[in-house]
């Protein structure tokens, strides 16, 4: 039986507010009423933000984080496999045994980032990462928080995988 964990789109939405905050603060103007110094940089930071916040409400709408009896997978939002993973190869599921590790940065409560650690990729096939957050050996996955966070902690628990403290 496959369980899909609920999409959060609150990572979307505070892209999306911090594009709108660079875009009033790109309007800004002096006594003159000429725009400040700072008009193009927020205005970079608020096209780049809203453009990422309609990515991440895509990958919202599209992808759901499921489990089943023995894996946790990445899959369409119908519940239908993603095919190969085009970065390390083979199917986006992983063995619950497999997991060696698994976090939500910065933190639980204010989640950016899920991250997680398994030995189930083959050593010739695993990608170096630029953020480390153990010194674990075995393949890092690093995912927006796109799903709720609450129910992947309440699966990964359930399902016995590895956490450090």
């Amino acid at each position: 039986m496959m369980e899909l964990v609920d999409p959060s789109y609150n990572l979307a939405i505070g892209a999306f507010g911090v594009g709108l905050t660079g875009g009033f603060l790109e309007d800004l103007r002096d006594k003159e009423g000429n725009k400040l110094l700072t008009a193009k940089p927020f205005g970079a930071l608020a096209l780049l933000f809203t453009v990422f916040s309609l990515f991440l409400t895509f990958q919202t709408t599209t992808l759901r984080f499921a489990f089943d009896d023995d894996s946790f997978s990445l899959v369409k939002s119908d519940g239908s496999s993603m095919g190969e993973n085009v970065v390390v190869g083979g199917e986006n599921k992983w063995a619950y045994s497999s997991f060696l590790n698994y976090d939500f940065l910065p933190s639980a409560d204010f989640p950016i980032l899920v991250y997680f650690r398994e030995d189930q990729t083959p050593v010739e096939n695993r990608e170096e990462v630029p953020l480390v957050v153990d010194n674990l050996d075995g393949q890092v996955h690093f995912f927006p928080a796109i799903s709720n966070v609450q129910e992947l902690k309440k699966g990964f628990e359930e399902h016995g995988c590895a956490k450090l403290s």
